[in-house]
């Protein structure tokens, strides 16, 4: 039996899951300068501006995914199926304490290579990866390899009779499977604890999160009966996945509804959608010549740092992003963000409009539901395996697309409108 390692005298209160515990050296990455950072990165980015609750920020956010994903995993390792006995690491094993570290400190760690004001610019400006590059260069830093090391060789604190690389499943269960060429279906599920498309503890977190701050109390669902719901189940391809017991599906359908309603009510509400715009932009050129494979560098950078830099340029006449920034901090002037509904070809509404190229701006949006978030299984009596979309008609009704953007100067922002409109009266009438 190996000690648990778990039961600690730190603690800090959370006003979403009141007491998270940690140990001494979870103490030890909290107090990195690296994690400090994020103190600085609001979870919504310029949200505030619309919602002022939405001050919270990723620190927080990243304690409440590793409470979250610890629940996860002593829940799917203590039900557990006939045909899955063999896979599920034993309670009180060394195998079972190692993962559970895993997940521990993989939920701690896989926020830390956010940009400023979180995903505003991140397409921009790094790419298809994404920040979970720069979270493995971070992780692998001089910052954090020391903790790890410690944590490594602190007599029993990492079963040693597990020969496995510590810090590399670290980054494989916070940065996701895709991000390596190889994984095991263990692995797999490991990384589905904290990124899981639909019932990860990163989104369960930010979902309730996101909800409690800005007071919208559509991000609200029973994420205690959807967490006591999860199990590791036989999928497709002959691997094991997460999936929920048949109890549960309505926990899904509660999930599922929040993100919508999320969505639909502060992720891409037109005020925040333009306010972003504008930040982007000067995101844009204020990184123009960054260096981002330099991470002392890049960690140096947060929302204070851009804010000031807007504030400077603000009052700069001379500076070539001054009226991005006066639109954000003055509000003024600011293009409107004009949703373009999913019937209207954004092509061919871009061949179409004649309006200055510098009045007129664009905006592809992703489908915030994608087919792999509804392709989880579910557990029937009698161990039957399902797909999930026999169980729930609600699921299946939730429409998956996003709505593509325009941003329009106040000056077209009327005829931009109109254009709009008789797009998608155009749009009808070819249908009839």
């Amino acid at each position: 039996m190996s000690k648990d390692f778990f039961i600690t005298d730190h603690r800090i209160f959370d006003p979403l899951h009141k007491f998270i515990r940690f140990d001494e050296l979870e103490k030890e990455i909290i107090n990195s300068f690296p994690f400090q950072r994020l103190h600085d990165l609001k979870q919504l980015g310029a949200t505030y501006l619309v919602y002022p609750g939405a001050t919270h920020t990723r620190f927080a956010h990243s304690l409440g995914v590793m409470h979250i994903a610890t629940t996860i995993y002593e829940t799917i390792c203590k039900f557990i199926r006939p045909d899955i006995f063999h896979f599920v690491p034993r309670k009180g094993s060394a195998e079972y304490f190692y993962w559970k570290k895993v997940i521990r400190v993989a939920a701690l760690c896989h926020d830390l290579g956010h940009l400023p004001f979180s995903h505003v610019a991140e397409k921009d400006l790094l790419g298809e990866k994404g920040h979970e590059e720069l979270t493995q260069k971070i992780i692998y830093s001089d910052f954090l390899m020391p903790i790890f090391e410690k944590m490594m060789n602190k007599e029993g604190y990492l079963p040693h009779e597990i020969k496995r690389n510590f810090v590399e499943d670290v980054c494989r269960a916070s940065l996701g499977p895709d991000s390596f060429s190889e994984s095991s279906s263990w692995e797999k599920i490991m990384s589905q604890i904290i990124t899981a498309d639909f019932f990860g503890a990163d989104r369960i977190d930010y979902l309730l999160r996101d909800s409690l701050s800005t007071g919208v109390m559509h991000g609200s669902f029973d994420f205690h009966q959807l967490i006591e719901m999860l199990r590791i189940l036989p999928c497709e391809d002959g691997q094991f996945c997460l999936g929920i017991d048949a109890k549960g599906v309505e926990s899904c359908e509660a999930l599922l509804l929040a993100r919508y309603f999320m969505y639909r009510r502060i992720y891409q509400h037109p005020a925040v959608m333009s306010y972003h715009f504008h930040l982007r932009r000067f995101m844009k050129g204020y990184f123009e010549e960054f260096d981002f494979n330099n991470v002392d560098k890049y960690l140096k950078n947060s929302d204070s740092n851009i804010l000031l830099s807007m504030k400077n340029a603000a009052f700069d006449e001379e500076h070539p992003l001054q009226s991005e920034a006066r639109r954000v901090l003055f509000k003024g002037k600011r293009f409107k963000a004009i949703p373009i509904p999913i019937e209207v070809d954004l092509s061919e509404f871009k061949k179409s409009c004649d309006f200055p190229s510098d009045q007129v701006f664009f905006e592809e949006s992703e489908a915030f539901l994608s087919e792999n978030d509804l392709s989880f299984p579910v557990a029937k009596e009698l161990f039957s395996i399902k797909p999930v979309e026999a169980f729930s008609e609600i699921l299946n009704s939730i429409p998956a697309t996003s709505r593509n953007w325009v941003f329009a100067h106040q000056d077209v922002y009327e005829k931009v409108i109109q254009k709009v409109q008789a797009m998608v009266k155009g749009s009808s009438v070819s249908k009839n």
